[in-house]
């Protein structure tokens, strides 16, 4: 996809804060993004040294910082003094940072050294918020950064955030979903009820993410409540966890659903087990960009999620959307769902998966750092 101006293959670095599976998949993402005649480069900020990771990282070469949290939350000087001498070792031509402080380490890099293109992508709201990293993007920013946000609602975070940087140089770029990857290791809907113990008549509600506040699975109990007497087959099945485990099974005991909501724990690839699921509910408060929507979207299940930050520019018009913290309304939705018939659920999964592979597919991205990212290259060799 890209060449290099002189005899050898384009260089190109990507540097992760950490290795969680979801980092991964974006690291892969871009990896995928420049074509096999690239020599790509992911370096690990933290977390050790990691045989499966390294396997599982789309990269001729993968390496671990290691770095203790002590150094990570400090000035990180030891950090900019290895890549300092990897980027003078290697002579990346792009190289891009997921999060903030691999950001700021590169930051530092490209004024010892010359990177002709640093795209930093940024994965959650408010990452430019706080005065001391404005006033490091301010002085340190060179022609050669380019901002991404994951969602236009990041993106213009951003741009309300930064200083000195022009909204031209502040972007998008979705996260995306690889549909060859993802699809064949989905489990089907028999295999994925056994092994949730699932009835097989029961018409499922799912929901995977963390049991934490921006999540706000107590809403999403609450609405399942308002439904179940009209809803006499129906469950709620909640894979994750996290701080609020307690006070979320303590509020399905007060309404005395223990039999029909289901908390899993913590499931290992949680992408594998949707087509166990009837309809995906996401009932979040927060939501950068929505990448569990992506992965229900491809396994032909209805979609709910709620009007905030990303969520509605993956969904687009494709599923319900219900403003955030409304019962009632995310009640409504469900119902919709149940009682629709077979007809209605096949159109909006159709149209959904059609979305998927039309704007969040590798192929797609591809085209958009061809389009849009890379004659920054060009301009800055």
């Amino acid at each position: 996809m890209l060449k290099s101006r002189n005899t050898r293959c384009l260089r190109v670095l990507i540097f992760n804060h950490s290795y969680p599976v979801q980092f991964i998949d974006v690291s892969n993402q871009y990896a995928r993004a420049f074509g096999d005649e690239v020599e790509v480069c992911v370096v690990y900020l933290t977390g050790k040294p990691d045989e499966e990771i390294r396997q599982k990282t789309l990269a001729q070469e993968v390496i671990f910082l290691d770095c203790p949290s002590s150094v990570v939350r400090g000035l990180k000087l030891s950090v900019i003094r290895k890549m300092i001498q990897l980027q003078r070792q290697k002579s990346f031509d792009v190289v891009i940072c997921h999060r903030y402080k691999p950001t700021y380490v590169m930051l530092w890099v490209a004024k010892f050294c010359r990177i002709p293109l640093l795209i930093s992508v940024m994965h959650e709201l408010g990452a430019f918020r706080h005065f001391s990293r404005k006033l490091l993007l301010a002085l340190l920013a060179s022609k050669e950064l380019i901002l991404a946000g994951v969602s236009n609602a990041v993106r213009d975070d951003l741009r309300r955030s930064v200083w000195r940087l022009p909204p031209g140089r502040i972007l998008t770029l979705y996260n995306m979903i690889d549909m060859e990857y993802t699809e064949p290791r989905l489990f089907s809907r028999e295999e994925a009820r056994a092994k949730l113990s699932v009835p097989a008549e029961a018409f499922v509600f799912g929901n995977v993410g963390r049991l934490a506040k921006n999540k706000d699975q107590k809403t999403l109990i609450a609405a399942f409540s308002l439904i179940k007497a009209f809803c006499p087959h129906a469950k709620l099945i909640i894979l994750g966890e996290g701080q609020l485990e307690s006070e979320l099974k303590q509020q399905v005991n007060q309404l005395n659903l223990n039999q029909d909501i289901i908390f899993t724990g913590f499931v290992v690839e949680g992408f594998r087990y949707m087509k166990a699921f009837d309809a995906y509910v996401s009932s979040s408060i927060q939501e950068a960009f929505g990448r569990v929507l992506l992965e229900a979207m491809i396994a032909y299940i209805p979609v709910i999620a709620t009007r905030v930050n990303g969520m509605p520019e993956v969904l687009g018009d494709t599923g319900f959307i219900v403003d955030p913290e409304q019962p009632k309304a995310l009640a409504e939705a469900m119902l919709s769902i149940y009682q629709g018939s077979l007809e209605q659920r096949s159109h909006w999964v159709e149209k959904a998966y059609k979305r998927v592979r039309e704007v969040f597919s590798i192929p797609k991205f591809q085209e958009v750092m061809g389009q849009i990212l890379l004659p920054g290259l060009d301009s800055n060799q």
